[in-house]
């Protein structure tokens, strides 16, 4: 079997023919790749396991816009703040699980330029031990936050005013 680059991610993935994201345009290898984790991401446990989890879905996402849908600007917009406020304001993702459901609700914009490229991919995750992912997937995450760094002013306002929002109404 062969192997391609994903167009989203950069990930060498293997080359094969098989279903996508609908929105999160990846190489099928990608999206099987991601696929092949969701065992171990569902034998998580307890709020590390969570966060864990939260993790990889914001990464995986982010990396992968490459489509101006509506649907695809409001992911990328609500998992870069959903990075944001887990790496920079330490929010678990149990609770980041339920203020994205709150965030999508929204119009984003389009994020240009998206960063040419990443300095980790969801291959990174998915070649380490068991035992060594969570660690792998953390690593992941915060390399990706800093690859949109051209973006971190404007999420960080999102973010902000959500967070801000979300307290008027708790």
């Amino acid at each position: 079997m062969g192997e391609v680059r994903c167009f989203g991610c950069g990930a060498v993935v293997p080359d094969v023919a098989g279903p996508v994201h609908p929105y999160m345009l990846s190489a099928p290898g990608c999206w099987a790749l991601y696929g092949s984790l969701l065992a171990w991401r569902s034998s998580l446990a307890g709020a590390p396991g969570i966060g864990t989890s939260q993790y990889l879905i914001d990464t995986y996402a982010v990396q992968h816009a490459t489509n101006p849908d509506r649907r695809n600007r409001q992911s990328v917009a609500v998992h870069l703040m959903s990075l944001c406020a887990a790496l920079e304001h330490g929010i678990p993702g149990i609770r980041l699980h339920h203020l994205i459901g709150e965030w999508t609700h929204r119009e984003y914009p389009l994020l240009t330029p998206r960063p040419a490229s990443f300095a980790a991919s969801l291959a990174s995750v998915a070649t380490a031990p068991p035992e060594d992912r969570s660690k792998a997937v953390l690593a992941w995450a915060g390399s990706t936050w800093a690859d949109w760094s051209a973006h971190h002013e404007r999420v960080r306002g999102w973010l902000a005013d959500a967070l801000a929002g979300a307290s008027e109404t708790a």
